[in-house]
């Protein structure tokens, strides 16, 4: 376009010829901006722009291979669940404490697999707690596929397993990650109160998540199958709650995310904003010894 321009300019130097330039590039400008919106509008009417496509980002195994430097695999049992009539995969670690009755429910993000997020489990079992991981349906070795009725099914078999190993809901710490908090919610506000709940990076709900993830002032449900109405859950969550976010998440934006769910909540409740996180380096930006004890003391203490 550059080499055309200048030979245009160049074949017409009179002000005529500049002014049938400008008007051939508003003709250009006009048919591609038309062109645009109506091919997005297309899209959107038919429901193929879909956001779920990327807020799933699973990934299948057939095995999992999960490190053993910092839990031993004798701490670590393999656990098969059905919910809708699939089945889903999960891990229960023991804590290296034989007398510790605190366990974390962990819902994970979008990424992949349990297996990504093994480093969290590390986590949680170096702060000296007893953890369940589960695949959502369509991730890792979870048959099925991944939806918002699904991850709340999901979660509510994982937890059913949970209290199945003896774990009273006083003893029972409600974690949620990004696409996480959402079933996390969903468990703390509907199916049982837990001990505490602690969601990290997590969204508000679909159209907020819309709105920052795809830059676009559109409704979620132009984009999404699912509503996510975390806001309006998290009001009926009665347990202590502790809020995660980076300052600098580009995915789903602190202010319209994670203030707003902090907004909503009920009292006892504290918002950490940690100054140079992006979405997934929270416990890294805050620093790992700083993040264990802040975790640990919140489980063990409260506010």
């Amino acid at each position: 376009m550059k080499i055309q321009l200048q030979q245009i300019v160049i074949a017409s130097p009179d002000v005529s010829g500049r002014s049938n330039l400008c008007f051939q590039w508003r003709r250009l400008l006009r048919r591609v901006c038309t062109t645009t919106l109506l091919a997005m509008t297309a899209v959107w009417s038919i429901g193929c722009f879909d956001l779920d496509s990327s807020l799933f980002n699973n990934d299948a195994l057939t095995s999992y291979n999960l490190r053993t430097t910092v839990i031993p695999e004798s701490s670590r049992t393999q656990i098969v669940l059905t919910s809708q009539g699939k089945k889903i995969y999960g891990y229960l670690v023991k804590s290296p404490n034989a007398n510790e009755s605190n366990i974390i429910l962990y819902n994970h993000g979008n990424r992949d697999h349990l297996q990504y997020y093994w480093d969290r489990v590390e986590l949680f079992y170096t702060m000296g707690f007893n953890v369940f991981i589960y695949d959502y349906q369509g991730y890792g070795m979870s048959e099925g596929e991944p939806g918002e009725a699904a991850i709340y099914s999901d979660a509510t078999e994982a937890y059913a397993f949970v209290r199945s190993q003896r774990f009273a809901d006083s003893s029972i710490t409600v974690y949620g990650f990004s696409l996480g908090g959402a079933p996390a919610i969903h468990l703390a506000s509907s199916v049982f109160t837990p001990r505490r709940l602690i969601t990290e990076a997590a969204f508000a709900s679909a159209s907020a998540l819309t709105k920052s993830a795809t830059l676009l002032d559109l409704p979620g449900s132009y984009v999404m199958k699912g509503e996510y109405k975390n806001d309006e859950k998290i009001k009926n969550v009665h347990a202590p709650v502790l809020i995660l976010h980076g300052v600098n998440d580009t995915f789903i934006d602190m202010e319209k995310n994670g203030n707003v769910l902090f907004n909503n909540a009920n009292d006892p409740k504290r918002f950490i904003a940690v100054s140079g996180a992006d979405h997934s380096d929270l416990p890294a930006k805050m620093g790992e010894a700083v993040y264990l004890q802040t975790i640990k003391d919140f489980v063990l203490f409260g506010l």
